[in-house]
């Protein structure tokens, strides 16, 4: 493998370009740990204590490497690689165009200028043969990009990713759309590059087929396939892919058969409360009468509780026991939440509680205050119809699905199928603030769930399905099966 490495870096030519950045990852990276020890929920639990000292070896050793990287991508997917300490996915990193009207530009997200290299056909005839090792030919899973990841040195990377093929008409052959430095045998920091060449950092796993699991996929290897027998899509920086959030993205209805109904439900985010509250709306006279549900929410990672609310009467059997939720009050945590009071998504009723929350917040700063009791809910009829509801769910479900998930699974009616969920939810209601130089956004947990003390947290473990299916079996049709057996 040596000799075949050596064979690769003497046909290369390098034209590279590369800027001078006004912002240091020191001071980023000191910013991102004083904040997160002062605001994020989850830090008492998991910084301190028995958890000090590997807290504090991590953060030394990431300090060091900040003062050595060059390139605002990298520093960020440093940062990124800190964060998942907490091993907490409500705790992330974002372009700060992201979170705009407007896309993202190479001169908004500090990327350098496109660097070239040159790749002769003797070289990437070599790559392509290669089986083993990072170096080789890599496709998208829609192929819009190929790319020869080769070994390719400098201060910031260890190996770059350069363009062989492209349906995007911003990216040309040569350019480099990949930078990879190792972090250890199996995973790698990731600098890309996005169609608008803005910068997109992220921690990506190499299992010797793809790197971050099958976002970029060696050639000869088949695509992965998603549970239910659907192509899973390159998943995104954060959350669902652009495919699934497009697929998914106002809720789905039909009739599977005169006995049962189908209904798929991809985000609670605050958008799509009108489309979910206007379809239970219009189809309640079907859902009165029919005797099975299939609520599909797979791929759903969260929002807002608000938005399933209209779900609720339909799944409701009995009582239902919902933990108490404690936020960190924090003058930082308190403006995140007052900005929600602007946001055109959330009802006047929610705001009603939300100044109720910021009143408590501001009484009692620096302390963990309880926002949320420990509550029973009882609604006032229990619906004879539908009488059994089966819930699709996946490694995807996540956040307020999950809060969902936990509250329908306490109904008689409800069985859980597929695969268990994400296990992101025990320290939620995310707030952010903007790095104070580079041009990206931190993302963390302000509150947390009281059912951590009481031993039922989810977080990294999941919701587990009552009945487990497979990638190769047809979930909508297996539950329909399973309700009229």
């Amino acid at each position: 493998m040596t000799k075949t490495i050596f064979s690769l870096s003497i046909l290369l030519t390098v034209a590279s370009a590369l800027s001078a950045q006004d912002c240091h990852c020191s001071d980023e990276f000191q910013f991102l740990v004083r904040y997160m020890e002062k605001n994020y929920a989850g830090f008492r639990d998991k910084g301190t204590g028995e958890n000090r000292f590997s807290y504090d070896s991590v953060t030394a050793d990431i300090a060091t490497r900040a003062a050595l990287v060059r390139k605002p991508g990298f520093c960020v997917a440093l940062m990124k690689e800190w964060l998942s300490f907490f091993r907490d996915r409500h705790n992330y990193i974002t372009a700060a165009s992201a979170n705009a009207d407007q896309p993202a530009s190479a001169n908004t997200t500090g990327a350098d200028p496109v660097e070239v290299i040159r790749l002769t056909p003797q070289t990437l005839s070599l790559l392509r043969a290669l089986r083993k090792g990072v170096e080789g030919i890599y496709h998208t899973s829609d192929s819009t990009y190929t790319i020869a990841i080769i070994q390719n040195k400098t201060a910031d990377r260890d190996y770059a990713g350069v363009i062989v093929t492209s349906k995007a008409p911003t990216w040309k052959r040569g350019q480099v759309k990949l930078e990879l430095q190792r972090m250890d045998a199996t995973h790698f920091m990731a600098c890309g590059y996005l169609r608008d060449h803005s910068i997109d950092p992220e921690i990506f796993p190499f299992d010797g087929r793809s790197f971050g699991d099958g976002v970029w996929i060696r050639d000869g290897t088949p695509a992965a396939r998603a549970p239910g027998g659907r192509s899973r899509p390159a998943p995104a920086t954060h959350g669902r892919s652009p495919a699934v959030q497009q697929q998914w993205q106002t809720i789905q209805a039909r009739r599977l058969s005169d006995k049962t109904y189908y209904v798929g439900i991809g985000t609670f985010d605050e958008s799509n409360a009108w489309p979910v509250d206007s379809l239970f709306h219009a189809d309640s006279a079907i859902l009165a009468s029919v005797p099975n549900l299939i609520l599909d929410l797979r791929g759903n990672d969260g929002g807002s509780d608000f938005v399933y609310s209209p779900l609720l009467p339909w799944l409701y059997s009995g009582p239902v026991t919902v933990a108490g939720i404690d936020v960190l009050a924090t003058d930082d945590n308190v403006k995140g939440w007052t900005a929600l009071l602007e946001a055109k998504d959330i009802p006047e009723a929610n705001k009603v509680t939300l100044r109720r929350i910021i009143a408590q917040m501001q009484s009692m700063p620096g302390q963990r205050v309880e926002i949320y009791h420990e509550d029973t809910v009882r609604l006032p009829e229990i619906r004879p119809f539908p009488q059994k509801i089966v819930v699709l769910i996946d490694g995807d479900c996540a956040s307020s699905a999950e809060q969902f998930l936990l509250g329908a699974m306490q109904s008689r009616k409800v069985t859980l199928m597929g695969q268990h969920t994400a296990g992101i939810l025990d320290y939620a209601n995310v707030r952010d603030v903007a790095l104070p130089c580079l041009p990206f956004i931190l993302h963390y947990a302000t509150t947390r769930s009281q059912g951590v003390d009481a031993g039922k947290g989810i977080d990294n473990v999941g919701i587990k399905p009552q009945v487990v299916l497979g990638a190769d079996q047809d979930w909508v049709e297996e539950a329909r099966r399973y309700l009229e057996k």
